[in-house]
């Protein structure tokens, strides 16, 4: 359950890194109002919500996986 915890706080920390890009890319100050006022875009908010997901998706494989597949799929050679 910590794993998915930190997870979590990783996801939550990459959104708010995302706007202060974005507010940066603007040109604005990212300021703590002007971060916590911030409304992504469909678009934003769709590449976002992947990024959840591909997370997500990369954390339980790994806690619900057996060993003996991560064991054999780490030593396979990669394309």
């Amino acid at each position: 359950m910590m794993i998915l915890a930190l997870a979590a706080e990783v996801s939550a920390l990459r959104e708010r890194l995302d706007t202060h890009e974005r507010l940066a890319a603007a040109e604005q100050l990212p300021t703590p109002a002007a971060v916590e006022n911030y409304g992504p875009s469909d678009s934003v908010e769709a590449g976002r919500a992947a990024a959840r997901r591909a997370m997500i998706d990369r954390v339980t494989r790994v806690l619900l996986e057996p060993e003996s597949s991560r064991v054999r799929a780490a030593s396979e050679p990669s394309e």
